[in-house]
């Protein structure tokens, strides 16, 4: 029998310190996230969302417990690996102001081992993809904060992951451009087959999620 691809989340505890004191941001959270399927995180600020979203992406690791892709521990995954198997969106785009659209998009492909013929084709299919495709040759300083958005989207895509976490993807757009941001995430991911968790605030995009899951005080309530 084929095995569903999966992210599970093995009991895990993530502390900080503060004030020279250890504190528990995420206490003891056990989840499965399924491929294919569609997820929404909420919380008030500072519930540990993001920290959580780290986690899963593994760009960080609990203090203990485990985060496992596919049966195997994020901490035993190599960049590349973890970049096949998990996409990150971050709320503000982190983007190389001295490259163009494009090559911001390739950037991300040729880090993990792609050439550069491979990297542009991929670029150039997820250019029109996201929607901006005649921002291609363009300086990053030319666009709107959706268009960032929507390069960072493309960024996360061009390693073909099996998930896309996006963390607050609407929270730096007005309300319209955000509509139509999600809109572009839910159609790429019906393209990609991939499964998809989101942080929000938004109750409207939480609700269009098949699986919300609401952190409070460390845990989850669902």
């Amino acid at each position: 029998m084929h095995q569903q691809f999966k992210i599970e989340l093995c009991n895990i505890f993530k502390s900080f310190i503060a004030h020279k004191k250890s504190v528990d941001v995420i206490k003891g959270i056990s989840l499965a996230f399924e491929k294919e399927k569609t997820y929404a995180l909420v919380g008030a600020s500072g519930s540990g969302k993001s920290t959580l979203l780290h986690l899963i992406a593994g760009l960080d690791q609990p203090t203990t417990g485990s985060v496992l892709i596919n049966g195997i521990s994020t901490a035993d995954l190599s960049l590349t690996e973890r970049a096949s198997r998990v996409g990150l969106v971050f709320q503000y785009p982190y983007l190389i102001n001295e490259l163009s659209v494009r090559e911001n998009i390739m950037l991300a492909g040729q880090l993990v081992g792609m050439s550069i013929k491979e990297a542009h084709k991929k670029a150039e299919e997820l250019l029109n993809d996201v929607g901006i495709a005649e921002t291609a040759d363009w300086n990053i300083g030319q666009l709107s904060g959706g268009q960032r958005q929507r390069v960072t989207l493309a960024r996360a895509l061009i390693n073909r992951p099996d998930f896309l976490i996006a963390d607050e993807l609407t929270g730096s757009v007005d309300e319209q451009t955000g509509k139509k941001i999600i809109e572009t995430v839910f159609a790429c991911q019906k393209k990609w087959k991939m499964g998809l968790i989101v942080s929000t605030h938004n109750n409207a995009i939480a609700c269009m999620m098949e699986q919300v899951y609401t952190l409070k005080d460390g845990v989850i309530k669902q």
